[in-house]
């Protein structure tokens, strides 16, 4: 089988070949952080109707079809906001998902909401590292299972990220942990040694490269395992290709030297991941992404489903238009622009509230969800952009706690802080400078500390903050104090702007 040109017989395939040829072969299409972009992103990629064009394309092409989700399908727009899940599972049940497994974002709404709408998500829902026992999320999910191709037993398994310091405790409370490295070598081994299996997909929600967090990505999974054959990954946004990549490399040896492939497809859906095992060789000799954009729209022939989308794309639609303020210039995510902005709202919106003479605000630039267009900004790109169930808070920490949590933060490149805090860090996150209103930040000090409630609970890794003084918990969601604070803006006749200069950048030893 090649997939290297178009072919137009009873199905159309776009961008993608699929030939007859000796022998059978399994053909896995797979997608990962989607994270609930049910329609085209701002930028008019992705989109689930063109995805689904796709797949069906390619189940009229081929015989040994499986459709694979690696996690993270909602948080991220409105649909998941307003809805709770509702659409985006539904909506994995229509695309006909074969495996699914849950990021650590299907758990921002807590165990229950998670156990209530996934347990009827018809996918084989795998999780090989988790244990549920006497949670409400006992029996939802299965440690592999085994498909039959032309002869040959496929196990497929399940791999999520340890959920301390990523997954709020009252989230996941009762939830066992097996090392992702432990749980690999034995559910693989057990596969292939006492169930006959030729051959051991890991889906994995524990991102591509975790070696500079100290953490376990696939990466460092492979490299120290014998019985994964392929890894169908997530969480990390990465986009992985097989060609043309020198960046991001989709082979990588396991603890035996075997190359084995890799593959994320990016985020928002904007991909597909096609993989091609020829069955014979149990080799994967081809992998490669297609890009889900407008070249579909002409194929989409859903009434069912769109007729089902329809009350909650109404919803979504009138937030979206409603303006609330208009932005001074496009402001991309990352650190830059838009999270100074982010941080130095928060700091303005919670000393207001608290009453307080705080010392800065920080913030994570994961929570910033979407970019901030130039000109008109509607209620809903707010929301959309802050999505997160996310509470105000100041807490207080020492000069020693605080240099801890910049650490932790230089570690991943950085994270958003207001205009009060500049940090200089080496290329191994370690902390060359440190300035609160332009003096160095002293280890016995206390400072009061803007942020949210998320990392105030040690979330993203914060563990530090966990130890801080809470001096004020606010009680409303954190995207509706940044709705109020920018239509007063709009009252005073300003627009949202801010600076792009980084406030925490990587210098030179």
């Amino acid at each position: 089988m090649k997939l290297n040109r178009i072919v137009l017989s009873l199905c159309f395939v776009l961008a993608l070949g699929l030939v007859s040829a000796r022998g059978e072969h399994l053909v896995i299409l797979t997608m990962n952080d989607t994270h609930s972009h049910v329609d085209t992103d701002f930028d008019g990629k992705g989109g689930m109707l063109r995805q689904k064009v796709l797949f069906d394309s390619v189940l009229c092409a081929e015989k040994n079809v499986m459709r694979v989700h690696a996690g993270d399908a909602v948080q991220g727009t409105l649909y998941f906001s307003e809805f709770k899940g509702v659409v985006e599972y539904e909506m994995l049940n229509k695309m006909n998902f074969d495996v699914v497994i849950a990021g650590n974002h299907e758990y921002d709404n807590g165990m229950d909401d998670l156990a209530h709408y996934y347990k009827n998500v018809k996918a084989s829902r795998l999780c090989s590292n988790y244990d549920f026992a006497g949670t409400v999320l006992e029996g939802v999910f299965e440690p592999y299972i085994i498909r039959e191709f032309g002869g040959r037993k496929i196990g497929f398994i399940g791999l999520n990220l340890d959920p301390n310091g990523m997954i709020v405790d009252t989230n996941s409370k009762g939830v066992g942990f097996t090392s992702i490295v432990d749980a690999a070598n034995a559910v693989a081994g057990m596969l292939k040694r006492e169930k006959g299996v030729d051959f051991v997909v890991a889906v994995t929600h524990i991102g591509y490269d975790m070696s500079s967090a100290e953490l376990v990505g696939d990466v460092q999974m492979v490299q120290n395992s014998t019985d994964i054959d392929l890894v169908i990954g997530g969480h990390t946004h990465t986009k992985i290709e097989a060609k043309n990549n020198t960046k991001v490399a989709w082979l990588v040896p396991n603890k035996d030297g075997k190359l084995i492939p890799i593959t994320q497809t990016g985020n928002h859906g904007k991909a597909v991941g096609i993989i091609d095992i020829d069955l014979e060789t149990l080799k994967v000799v081809d992998y490669r992404l297609l890009p889900i954009d407008k070249r579909y729209d002409s194929r989409i022939n859903y009434p069912e489903i769109e007729s089902f989308l329809a009350p909650y794309k109404h919803v979504v639609d009138s937030l979206m238009n409603r303006e609330v303020a208009v932005s001074a210039k496009a402001m991309s995510r990352g650190l830059g622009a838009l999270s100074n902005w982010t941080s130095d709202a928060a700091r303005d919106i919670t000393a207001k509230l608290s009453g307080m003479k705080v010392d800065c605000a920080i913030m994570n630039k994961g929570g910033i969800r979407r970019s901030m267009p130039k000109g008109s900004v509607s209620e809903g790109v707010i929301n959309s952009m802050y999505p997160f169930d996310n509470r105000l808070m100041v807490i207080e920490l020492t000069g020693v706690q605080l240099l801890r949590s910049l650490e932790i933060m230089a570690m991943r490149g950085g994270d958003a802080t207001s205009s009060d805090l500049i940090v200089e860090f080496t290329k191994d996150g370690k902390i060359k400078s440190a300035k609160i209103k332009g003096k160095d930040v002293k280890p016995k000090k206390k400072y009061k500390v803007v942020t949210l409630d998320y990392l105030a609970n040690g979330g993203d890794y914060m563990a530090p903050f966990k130890e801080g003084k809470r001096l004020f918990a606010d009680d409303v969601k954190v995207s509706e104090r940044y709705l109020d604070f920018i239509e007063n803006l709009t009252l005073e006749g300003k627009m949202i702007d801010a600076d792009d200069e980084l406030r925490m950048k990587q210098v030179s030893e």
